[in-house]
C-alpha cells in the first residue's frame, strides 16, 4: 500500500482522477480493509457527485458518491469506525476526507438563506446560490480534547449515551468567541466540576465523525471536586498511571494524550 497522501488545494476545477474510494449512504465499499479502487471499476450511470482530493502515491484520487450502496461481488461495506484501528493514519484520514466532502455536497445542494438550488463555484470546492450569492464550503467544527492530570494521576470519563465502556478524556465544542483554551476551561467545568491551570498543546487530529478537527492538550488540576454533569458524564475517576482501565486505541487523539502523559511520568 502506497505510503502518502498529497491533499488537494480546496477547489473544484481538479483533474479527472485514476483510483476511487466509493460511498454509499455514509458507508465505504471495501474489499477487506482495502478501500482504493481503480478509477473505471463502476459504470458512470450509478454516481451522483465526483469529488477530486489530491495525489496518493503520486496519482489522482477522488470520491466517488453513489445514490444507493450496489451488491458489488467480493466487497462489503463499512461504516468508518471500523476502519480506524486496522487502516494507516494517511489513508483513514484519505477515507474522512472523503465521507466529508461526500457530506457537504449533499447538505448544500439548497441555499439554507432562501432555498434556491445552488451550483459549484466555478474555482473553489463550494456550493453558490444563484439568487442570493450565500457561497458555503465544507465546514469544520473546531473541538477540543484535554486530559486534566494531577501529579501521577489523570482523568478518565465514560460518556453518557454511549455504548462504548472505554474510558477516554474530556472533550467539547469550541463555542462563538472563545479560544480553544477558554472552551477547555468551560468544558472542564462544566462536565466535572473541576478549574484547571496550566494547559500544555499536545496535537491535532481531523475527526471525520462527522467533521470535526479535534485539538488536543495536556490540563493540570487546580482546584475542585469531582463532580460530573450526568447528562454528559456516566462516570468520571482519577486513575494512576500504572493502572489504566480500558482506553481509546492509540489512533485516536485521545489515546495519544494518555500516552503522552504516561511517558511523561514514566520518564
Amino acid at each position: 500500500m502506497v505510503d502518502r497522501f498529497e491533499p488537494a488545494a480546496n477547489v473544484w476545477g481538479a483533474p479527472e482522477f485514476s483510483q476511487q474510494i466509493i460511498v454509499a449512504e455514509g458507508l465505504v465499499l471495501c474489499v477487506g480493509e482495502q478501500f482504493i479502487h481503480e478509477a473505471n471499476m463502476l459504470p458512470s450511470a450509478v454516481v451522483i457527485s465526483s469529488h477530486y482530493l489530491g495525489e496518493l502515491g503520486g496519482r489522482s484520487c477522488g470520491v466517488r458518491v453513489l445514490s444507493a450502496q450496489l451488491d458489488v461481488q467480493g466487497h462489503d461495506w463499512r461504516n468508518l469506525r471500523s476502519l480506524l484501528t486496522s487502516t494507516e493514519e494517511h489513508l483513514f484520514a484519505l477515507a474522512g476526507r472523503a465521507l466529508q466532502v461526500a457530506y457537504w455536497d449533499r447538505d448544500h445542494r439548497f441555499c439554507g438563506r432562501c432555498g434556491t438550488a445552488t451550483h459549484y463555484h466555478s474555482i473553489d470546492r463550494a456550493r453558490s446560490c444563484p439568487s442570493c450569492q450565500l457561497t458555503v464550503y465544507p465546514r469544520i467544527s473546531p473541538c477540543v480534547i484535554m486530559l486534566v492530570t494531577r501529579g501521577e494521576e489523570c482523568l478518565l470519563a465514560r460518556h453518557a449515551n454511549r455504548r462504548n465502556t472505554t474510558y477516554t478524556a474530556l472533550a467539547g465544542f469550541i463555542e462563538p468567541g472563545e479560544s480553544a483554551e477558554q472552551a477547555l476551561k468551560r468544558e472542564v467545568r462544566e462536565e466535572v466540576g473541576l478549574e484547571v491551570g496550566n494547559l500544555s498543546y499536545v496535537g491535532s487530529q481531523p475527526w471525520p465523525f462527522p467533521g470535526q478537527l479535534m485539538l488536543g492538550y495536556l490540563a493540570e488540576w487546580q482546584g475542585g471536586e469531582l463532580c460530573p454533569d450526568p447528562n454528559e458524564i456516566e462516570e468520571a475517576q482519577w486513575f494512576h498511571y500504572r493502572s489504566l482501565p480500558a482506553i481509546p486505541p492509540v489512533q485516536t487523539l485521545s489515546g495519544q494524550l494518555i500516552q503522552t502523559f504516561m511517558e511523561l511520568q514514566a520518564s
